[in-house]
């Protein structure tokens, strides 16, 4: 992993920009240079279209990508959210949902840190997908939920008639 230097959120927008052929993450409160498989890029893409086609038929929000968050100053970038709209650079309201797809330069510990941070500001669930392993939901109260591949992720309260089959999603 290559760590760099903490950075404003305009400090950051700026260095990405510059940074057009590398994907950055922040792990820990530090931004890390990850390089994700081709599997995770099918996972995002399954999981914008399955909550894209959600929000469509229950406006609850936007479906995002990629963007950044700052939450009472800490920096997240979740691989697919659905949040409120904004015009502006990035995004301060948690997202109602989250979803994470951990990268071999990420570890499991740093990801299901970043889960509980994400709900400590108020992200309604955290999905962190393990390709080819598992699933686990944080939900607001709750323990994690661990779910393989016969399992299917339920929205519950929060998205309301959500269904995914965990298979789906894992490529196993």
């Amino acid at each position: 992993m290559d760590a760099e230097k903490q950075m404003t959120a305009e400090e950051f927008l700026a260095f990405a920009e510059q940074n057009p052929d590398k994907r950055f993450d922040f792990i820990d409160g530090e931004m890390v240079k990850i390089w994700p498989k081709p599997l995770n890029g099918r996972i995002q893409a399954i999981l914008i279209s399955v909550l894209s086609i959600y929000n469509q038929q229950n406006p609850i929000g936007v479906v995002y990508t990629e963007t950044l968050h700052v939450l009472n100053g800490e920096k997240f970038i979740p691989d697919v959210c659905i949040n409120v709209a904004t015009d502006d650079d990035y995004l301060t309201a948690p997202p109602l949902v989250a979803v994470e797809i951990r990268s071999d330069s990420q570890s499991r510990a740093s990801q299901r840190r970043k889960a509980r941070d994400y709900i400590r500001h108020s992200t309604k669930m955290v999905i962190l997908t393990f390709p080819r392993e598992n699933v686990e939901v944080y939900l607001s109260g709750q323990e994690p939920i661990i779910l393989g591949e016969d399992d299917v992720i339920d929205g519950g309260d929060v998205l309301p008639g959500f269904r995914l089959p965990v298979r789906d999603i894992l490529f196993k």
